[in-house]
């Protein structure tokens, strides 16, 4: 391909066009194989699963000249050959998509640089390099639902409630025992102690209690001081003395 001037190979990146003035002897085109995934099934042993196909790749070696000859160049308007090492390193280490333009071969691909490196060779100090493209390919974007995470502060261990001092809570009245002494704070007492009516109403006393149950009516109580309390009695109408 050297010194075959209807073989241009154009590179344009980040607003800058850049000829190259050397045409390469070759230029070696490396279509991507596929690349399947093998997995072992059960019953059927290993199958293979297409999982797409490698990047394309582009590479040639040329020179960049220190001057002008209708030899081998293609272009008069020679750039410096800091300008062309300058403008490659750029487009590499930023990472610029780059269209590699080569109509005599149907080549019009986005492209990005993999590998530029060269020596400086001769009096004139062109400049040898090997150039290595890798197939750009856009992914789509995909737009993901960011997670939302709820942070639960710990809290405090609930407080113990204060004891109640609603007269539900107060303390209970010891329990009256056949034999205790009592006192009657005055009140019906009735003839049995289930009986529906009182029999007398009588005022405060210090009684003994000698019978104990469980009706509605449960202590009888007879008096030793006070009123005359002789028969059965509430239980809120007597405390144990």
């Amino acid at each position: 391909m050297k010194g075959d001037q209807t073989v241009n190979i154009t590179l344009k990146g980040g607003g800058t066009t850049l000829n190259i003035p050397v045409i390469p002897p070759k230029v070696n085109v490396s279509d991507g194989s596929s690349t399947p995934k093998t997995v072992n099934i059960w019953g059927k042993g290993e199958v293979d699963f297409n999982n797409g196909k490698n990047l394309d790749g582009l590479s040639w070696s040329s020179f960049f000249p220190s001057r002008y000859d209708a030899s081998y160049c293609c272009y008069s308007n020679l750039k410096t050959v800091k300008w062309y090492i300058d403008t490659l390193n750029n487009w590499k280490n930023s990472g610029t998509v780059i269209q590699v333009i080569i109509p005599a071969m149907n080549i019009n691909r986005s492209m990005k640089i993999k590998t530029f490196q060269g020596d400086y060779e001769g009096q004139e100090l062109d400049y040898y390099y090997d150039l290595e493209f890798k197939e750009y390919v856009k992914l789509p974007q995909v737009k993901v639902q960011a997670k939302k995470y709820i942070t639960v502060k710990k809290r405090d261990p609930k407080p113990v409630s204060k004891p109640s001092t609603s007269s539900n809570n107060k303390k209970k009245k010891p329990a009256i025992k056949k034999g205790d002494k009592v006192q009657f704070k005055g009140g019906p007492v009735y003839i049995s102690s289930d009986a529906s009516k009182p029999a007398v109403k009588r005022g405060k006393a210090k009684c003994k209690c000698t019978i104990v149950n469980s009706n509605k009516h449960p202590y009888h109580l007879i008096y030793y001081s006070g009123d005359k309390v002789y028969g059965w009695v509430n239980a809120s109408d007597c405390e144990k003395i």
